[in-house]
């Protein structure tokens, strides 16, 4: 992202709160966000991290985007001149490449299947993380800019790639993420009360609560609750359900110190309510005569050096299976890259984890003047590393376009 951490925390030292916001956006379209689920490699590399005391630079990066934005704003689109490029998914990959082009004088177009733009920071990022407000504000920033957000088209169905080019695009960027969720294959998983990770948020970021509602959810699930996985989505899916008032369970087969998830978040969802079960692994989705969950049959695992060889692996423990009782489950164990458009457009090549296959110096597909960038080429990966991502490929179309 290369931002000017220095410059900015002086700048907020000096009370100068507009101007550290400047400094922020010259290298980052999304402040706002990353104030909020950045991974912050940054903290990692601070000075100050080998006394474990690193500053809290996440934290800076969002009360300098909250606190020093202008009230005021005031949409004034720029004059764009330069050749018309389009781009699928209005994700943080393609929001992050449009706003790079923009700058660059190019006339970029967002084609967003769902009909609100935000990708997964709109329907995979619980509300309690990134506020709907806060993500518009963001993307209200980025279309004054001079970047037109085209909603409900599903490039594929609504139009192909080709049918793109024909219109007068000069080239296509795809950013379409990854919100395949990775399937779990035990008996059951076909059972009523079973959900994916990225379902769940779904439906939970689509709810419209009232005033007599907010925490009344508006689809089926049950007062016990497990969770499958050890990542930011299972961790999600789990705060979410103990806000409806439900007894939460989040299992996973490796340690509590292993899970992919900043301590910090782990720690929030011990203290809302959520029963952390570590090293342990579902074997099978128990039902009723309805055909609904009734139980999650576990076994637990452990680490152990079976071949003598000093590599440990986790491995189940014999005789220790046990039933969860519960009548709900949600399986958060990763997600696939949205490669769908494959389907239309047979040229584009998939490697073997159905990722788009791009050229690594150019990120261009196997097709000319089509690129991608984000989630659907590296699969699921942090928010910052898709906006860093869109900003590359940016300048790579760029020096495409200029020949």
């Amino acid at each position: 992202m290369h931002i000017d951490i220095p410059a900015f925390i002086r700048l907020l030292r000096e009370g100068k709160l507009t101007a550290a916001y400047q400094k922020i956006k010259e290298k980052n379209v999304l402040p706002s966000i990353c104030g909020r689920i950045c991974t912050a490699k940054c903290e990692v590399n601070c000075v100050l991290n080998s006394e474990k005391a690193p500053i809290a630079i996440r934290a800076l990066e969002g009360y300098v985007s909250d606190f020093g934005r202008s009230k005021f704003f005031k949409k004034t689109p720029q004059d764009l001149t330069g050749k018309q490029v389009a781009i699928v998914g209005a994700g943080p990959a393609g929001l992050a490449a449009a706003a790079e082009l923009a700058r660059k004088g190019y006339r970029p177009t967002i084609f967003e299947a769902l009909n609100k733009p935000g990708g997964v920071l709109r329907y995979g990022v619980p509300d309690f993380r990134v506020s709907k407000k806060v993500l518009d504000a963001e993307i209200n920033e980025i279309q004054a800019l001079g970047i037109e957000i085209i909603t409900n088209f599903y490039v594929g169905q609504t139009a192909t790639i080709e049918d793109l080019f024909e219109r007068g695009f000069a080239a296509v960027l795809l950013t379409s993420g990854a919100g395949i969720p990775r399937l779990l294959d035990i008996p059951g998983i076909n059972c009523g009360g079973v959900y994916y990770g990225e379902e769940f948020l779904m439906r939970v970021n689509l709810m419209k609560g009232g005033i007599f509602s907010r925490y009344i959810p508006t689809f089926h699930i049950g007062n016990k609750v497990a969770v499958v996985g050890s990542g930011n989505t299972a961790l999600d899916c789990a705060r979410s359900a103990v806000r409806f008032g439900k007894d939460v369970t989040l299992i996973f087969r490796r340690t509590e110190d292993e899970m992919r998830v900043r301590s910090q978040e782990r720690e929030y969802g011990k203290e809302e309510g959520v029963t952390l079960e570590p090293l342990v692994r579902p074997v099978e989705v128990l039902a009723n005569k309805e055909n609904m969950v009734k139980g999650l049959k576990c076994i637990r695992m452990d680490y152990a050096d079976t071949k003598g060889n000093g590599r440990w692996e986790i491995m189940p423990v014999p005789h220790s299976e046990f039933i969860l009782e519960v009548d709900t489950v949600i399986i958060a164990i990763g997600h696939q890259p949205n490669s769908y458009i494959v389907k239309s457009m047979k040229e584009l090549k998939l490697n073997s984890d159905k990722t788009l296959s791009v050229d690594e110096k150019t990120l261009m597909t196997s097709s000319k003047g089509v690129f991608a960038a984000g989630n659907v080429v590296t699969s699921a990966g942090p928010v910052i590393d898709a906006i860093v991502g869109g900003k590359k490929v940016a300048q790579n179309i760029d020096e495409y376009l200029k020949g």
